[in-house]
């Protein structure tokens, strides 16, 4: 087990006691009694994909198996020119679903994009618009953003670093170089900069 996933769960769980307002409580009550994936069912998904999930990913999954359709959790911060919205983690049973039309294969970018633009890509992402090796693992209710395990990273990544794509206009973008940096910065997001989760 994982003792700051651990740590981190129980500091996200006691924030959303604290913020979450009053009509989104029986939400909260379901996330509560949410339960973790078997070990068996984790395995069966990365011999599935022939993956190995983070540990820190999997110590959180063998916990909570997602957060409940549309139950947002997790606050990852600022986007230079906007804030990301919040997002709610998929089950595994809807990362399998997801990940059967999306990033199920490979596109580049500049199939889509000019030079300068593929350019603006973040230096630890490979330069696609879609890659087999994302797994989207997080989403916002209506599905236009998804927060994904990069697999697959540029020199200066790092494999399992956490990617976000985004539509309309769709780019990929850093987020953070692991699953448990991305709690870290969502727990300190919810602590310090959301008065209530209302959504």
């Amino acid at each position: 087990m994982n003792a700051v996933i651990d740590g981190l769960m129980t500091e996200l769980e006691q924030l959303l006691e604290e913020k979450v307002a009053e009509d989104l409580r029986d939400l909260l009550g379901e996330y509560k009694q949410l339960e973790g994936a078997p070990s068996d069912r984790l395995k069966q998904f990365e011999e599935e994909f022939g993956i190995a999930l983070p540990e820190d990913f999997r110590s959180f999954y063998s916990k909570k198996d997602g957060s409940g359709y549309a139950f947002h959790v997790l606050y990852p911060g600022n986007e230079g020119d906007g804030e990301y919205p919040p997002f709610y983690l998929m089950s595994l049973d809807e990362m399998r679903e997801i990940k059967s039309y999306f990033c199920e294969r490979d596109e580049r970018l500049d199939a889509y994009y000019g030079p300068e633009e593929v350019q603006r890509l973040d230096p630890e992402i490979k330069p696609y618009l879609f890659h087999k090796a994302w797994y989207p693992f997080a989403t916002m209710a209506g599905g236009s953003l998804y927060l994904m395990l990069d697999f697959d990273p540029a020199g200066p990544g790092t494999s399992g670093q956490i990617i976000m794509y985004v539509h309309d206009p769709d780019f990929v973008y850093y987020i953070a170089p692991s699953f448990t940096e991305l709690l870290q910065a969502s727990n300190r997001n919810l602590r310090t900069d959301i008065e209530e989760v209302d959504y």
